[in-house]
């Protein structure tokens, strides 16, 4: 698996990787050398902006031009919106930050995505917009900066693969901060991105994501700083997937497969290549490793992953409540047993679901989460729905979850609703005990389980809308040898 860099060093070979970016581009090839950035609240990066390719690629979507391109990619690790701004400026102290006194520089931006992979043929980027979506005479002169119209790339209306693109419209404008959004990002994708720096002065670049505390935030995935291969893939029995990886210094690489649990690679690519991402079918471990230009492999490699289908990941839900009947309000703690494959292979992203049954049959009642643990459940019934994370046919559930309680009131008017009194759930335990008592403690009535319950009157006539209490005697459910429990409560009644 993936080792961890610390920063520091993470930093200097991404740096000194980034150094053979000053050179002129070809459009054509030049996202190929896009490097890897991402913004997280551990770790913010700062890379050295490209100079010295004043002429650029030219006119680029909403950009009129395009000098001093710098290229990067990110990779998306949770889904959901992704607001990032885009700053440059001259580092004078060199310490990554940008320190009062020192001076921005005007930065622009274009974006694309999504895609499987950082490693595409860069003639897909779309140079320009489509805006009336025929796809023809797509043209640069018909994007929009996002400034004048924020809505323009996030409803799509540019009809391409641009995510976002934004300038400062005149150099009065004093705008050193530009603001790139991904509106609905999807886990595992990458988006390419283009920098420019229209000063041609030294200094840094800072991709910073802005609403990673916010509701329905994405983030981003930083294993991709890391030399190697990316994380482990679970696929819900889709295939091909696209994995991988890149190590410093590299220049070709070579894939090998084994079969999960095992450690009998073998070379799956034919010779060493100079693109590290490959296609595969099946299952498996993938062990990419990297070589210099002598042929000598370099540190750091090899790396794996392991790819595995987890269509049946789930064999069995199973529970636990964490209170003894009448308690009011319950934990739920779900657990899933998976495949030995599964488990061997260390893959847990579980989630879970709580359904529960109002009268009509079982509904969706608290929506798939991470956690197994569903707090604050009222008495009823219910079951959990398990499955690996955004694979819906692994998808098992539990056995119905029976918890007793009570309505703590009940409204006798005949309208149909509430109009009756008794215990949730006791209708599985014949031999459990009911009594009613008013607020003096006279006995008002002896409910059967499972019958009707009680209705609101006494020896035929209505009783008066008050609190009354109960006694039941019933075997504990929680308890593995059902123990007899004595529990007394109270309720209202409300005319």
């Amino acid at each position: 698996m993936a080792t961890v860099l610390p920063k520091i060093s993470l930093l200097f070979w991404i740096i000194l990787f980034k150094s053979t970016f000053f050179y002129a581009q070809d459009f054509d090839v030049a996202c190929r050398r896009a490097q890897p950035f991402c913004s997280d609240a551990s770790l913010e990066l700062t890379f050295p902006n490209v100079t010295s390719d004043v002429d650029g690629l030219g006119e680029i979507g909403c950009l009129n031009t395009t000098p001093n391109p710098a290229w990067y990619f990110i990779r998306i690790d949770q889904s959901g919106e992704l607001i990032f701004d885009i700053q440059q400026w001259v580092d004078g102290n060199e310490n990554n930050t940008l320190d009062r006194g020192e001076r921005q520089l005007d930065v622009d931006f274009i974006a694309w995505g999504p895609f499987t992979t950082s490693y595409i043929n860069c003639d897909v980027l779309s140079t320009g917009c489509d805006n009336n979506g025929d796809g023809d005479n797509i043209r640069a002169v018909e994007c929009f900066n996002n400034v004048d119209v924020p809505s323009y790339y996030i409803d799509n209306l540019d009809n391409t693969n641009i995510v976002d693109c934004s300038y400062a419209r005149t150099p009065d404008d004093n705008v050193f901060i530009e603001t790139f959004t991904i509106p609905n990002a999807q886990s595992e994708e990458y988006y390419i991105i283009l920098i420019t720096n229209f000063a041609n002065e030294s200094g840094v670049i800072q991709l910073q994501q802005t609403n990673l505390d916010a509701p329905n935030a994405g983030t981003t995935d930083c294993s991709i700083l890391e030399p190697g291969v990316g994380p482990d893939v679970a696929t819900c029995g889709e295939f091909p997937v696209t994995i991988e990886g890149r190590f410093p210094r590299a220049v070709t690489y070579q894939w090998a497969r084994a079969d999960v649990g095992t450690t009998n690679f073998v070379n799956v690519s034919g010779p060493p290549g100079t693109i590290p991402y490959l296609e595969v079918t099946t299952e498996g471990v993938y062990r990419l490793s990297g070589f210099d230009g002598a042929g000598t492999e370099v540190a750091d490699s090899p790396d794996d992953l392991v790819v595995l289908d987890v269509s049946d990941a789930v064999v069995s839900v199973g529970y636990t409540v964490g209170e003894e009947s009448f308690a009011g309000s319950y934990t739920i703690t779900a657990s899933v047993a998976a495949t030995s494959e599964i488990e061997g292979a260390g893959f847990d992203n579980f989630e879970y679901r709580l359904d529960r049954d109002l009268g009509g049959g079982f509904i969706e009642y608290r929506p798939f989460q991470s956690s197994p643990i569903f707090s604050n459940v009222p008495p009823g019934d219910y079951f959990i729905r398990a499955r690996y994370a955004n694979c819906p046919i692994s998808e098992e559930i539990s056995d119905v979850i029976v918890i007793l309680g009570y309505p703590k009131y009940f409204t006798p008017n005949g309208d149909g609703f509430h109009d009756t009194w008794n215990l949730i759930n006791i209708e599985n335990q014949p031999t459990a005990q009911i009594y009613i008592f008013d607020r003096y403690g006279k006995l008002i009535k002896q409910l059967a389980p499972g019958g009707l319950g009680w209705d609101g009157t006494y020896n035929g006539k209505n009783m008066p809308s008050s609190d009354y209490w109960f006694r039941v005697e019933f075997n504990e459910p929680r308890d593995p040898n059902m123990r007899r429990r004595t529990f007394a409560g109270n309720f209202s009644l409300i005319r």
